[in-house]
């Protein structure tokens, strides 16, 4: 308990840290609790109304663009059909669970999944990276980490109220209970509630990282993006207070005295009661109204409206500049998209895709190694050792099913590829409807076999010979 105690402490400071550091201020930003835009210390309540409406927040479409383009359909392992891996997927709902695990690594730079054994299947469960320190020896290199600790927060109050220690023998269920001291002060201690040995021979928590780099760092796509949200938003701050200020054209009448606000029972000029500077009428002035003066030297004019031309460029400026800082097409956040031929449409996501392709490496190294301690769970040791098993991931590209049909088509006549092995490449299809095909196949060629077997050989055709003329003995019977 001493050894666990020691690590359950280090892994609570070092989670506080990196939340303080920097997981607080990603998670802010990314549900659009922006720092608000420069503005004077003095700004009164209108400034303060305009500053909340300048925050614009773009990244949850910079983190939409490849999340949508990944979804894992399948599982092919080297051998076999692996069904009970993939139907331990479907038990955990991970058709729809997954884009959580790929939105935390987007964001955070990382990602968990807790491979839990239990009586009714392996539990596949997705951890945040607010909610778990996870300790590597080496964390460039190694698969599995030495040790995890998840934590458990009340949901009302936020306080801690458990955790969950996983190592390579076992997971260990810990509660929080809360003491009072000497002096009336209160404070927790840790207690283990629960052990169960998982016989992984590994800590089986996987990591699922966007970016990692050659120190165990991973970066995701919100912390780089942060500087450029704030000059966004200080542009648009900028742009409404000029619009709100300066975008009507003010007229202007000089040498003209405004009438004396009098007293209609007594004549008398009012006064202010706090300066006692007399009062003028409000000269009316809408369109429907006419100005006229009786001193010749009166002037009329008017100011020129402020150009918002200058913001507006800056803020597409900015834009385009997250958008080519993270590897997002330009018309997903501008929506300029006008008279684009499928050429130019596929080079302005070339950037996405070459990224896209990037992250379903990353993230198929790590499901592929999550199915594989569901299989050794499952008592599939084969399959949990098979390395060349693969995730199959869904095509989201823009083709359509006619255009993949007759290239695949192509493909079987001209190059004999077996069609069977394109089957789990067509779009819209998934791992069960690719089973269902290898059945309904299967149930074809039997029933093909027993048709065949049932059919009588057709007569042989014996030529006819001459009148008189004895046939010639079959070979090798009697001379």
């Amino acid at each position: 308990m001493a050894d666990i105690k020691r690590r359950l402490e280090h892994s609570l400071d070092r989670l506080r840290y990196e939340y303080a550091e920097r997981l607080e201020e990603i998670d802010r930003y990314y549900r659009g609790k922006h720092a608000g835009p420069y503005m004077p210390r003095n700004a009164n309540a209108e400034y303060k109304l305009l500053a909340e409406r300048a925050v614009h927040n773009w990244l949850p479409w910079v983190v939409a663009a490849p999340l949508q383009n990944l979804q894992v359909d399948g599982f092919r392992p080297s051998a076999g059909k692996g069904t009970e891996v993939w139907d331990a997927w479907q038990n955990n709902r991970m058709d729809a669970r997954q884009g959580i695990v790929h939105e935390g690594a987007l964001v955070f730079g990382h990602s968990y999944v807790a491979v839990v054994p239990d009586a009714e299947g392996p539990k596949l469960v997705p951890i945040s990276a607010l909610r778990v320190w996870v300790a590597y020896e080496d964390p460039v290199t190694d698969e599995f980490p030495m040790y995890a600790v998840q934590i458990f927060e009340h949901p009302d109050s936020g306080t801690l109220t458990g955790a969950r220690y996983y190592d390579e023998r076992e997971i260990i269920e810990i509660t929080y209970k809360e003491s009072t001291g000497t002096f009336g002060e209160t404070y927790t201690t840790p207690q283990i509630a629960g052990r169960k040995p998982h016989g992984f021979g590994v800590c089986p928590v996987v990591r699922f990282a966007a970016n990692l780099d050659l120190l165990g760092r991973s970066v995701g796509l919100v912390e780089p993006l942060i500087p450029v949200c704030d000059r966004i938003n200080q542009t648009w701050f900028d742009l409404l207070v000029a619009q709100t200020y300066g975008s009507f054209r003010v007229r202007y009448a000089t040498g003209m005295a405004p009438p004396m606000d009098t007293d209609p029972n007594t004549g008398e000029v009012r006064t202010d009661p706090e300066t006692g500077d007399p009062l003028y009428k409000p000269i009316g002035f809408d369109p429907t109204r006419f100005l006229m003066a009786e001193d010749p030297d009166t002037k009329f004019g008017d100011l020129p409206e402020t150009s918002l031309d200058g913001f507006l460029k800056s803020l597409e400026l900015n834009v385009q500049h997250m958008a080519a800082v993270s590897q997002t097409p330009p018309h997903y956040l501008l929506g300029n998209m006008a008279n684009l031929s499928a050429d130019a449409l596929a080079a302005a996501e070339s950037a996405l895709t070459r990224k896209v392709d990037a992250l379903k490496q990353t993230f198929g190294e790590s499901w592929e190694t999550v199915l594989r301690l569901a299989a050794k769970a499952l008592g599939k040791t084969k399959l949990s050792t098979d390395r060349k098993a693969q995730v199959v991931w869904r095509d989201t590209g823009s083709r359509s099913l006619a255009q993949t049909a007759d290239a695949y088509g192509k493909l079987v006549q001209m190059v004999q590829v077996p069609p069977q092995a394109l089957w789990d490449k067509l779009p819209g299809f998934s791992q069960t409807d690719v089973d269902k095909f290898h059945e309904f196949k299967a149930e074809a060629d039997k029933q093909a076999l027993a048709i065949a077997a049932k059919t009588p050989e057709p007569p042989r055709n014996v030529p006819e010979s001459p009148e008189g003329q004895q046939p010639p003995p079959p070979p090798g019977g009697p001379k």
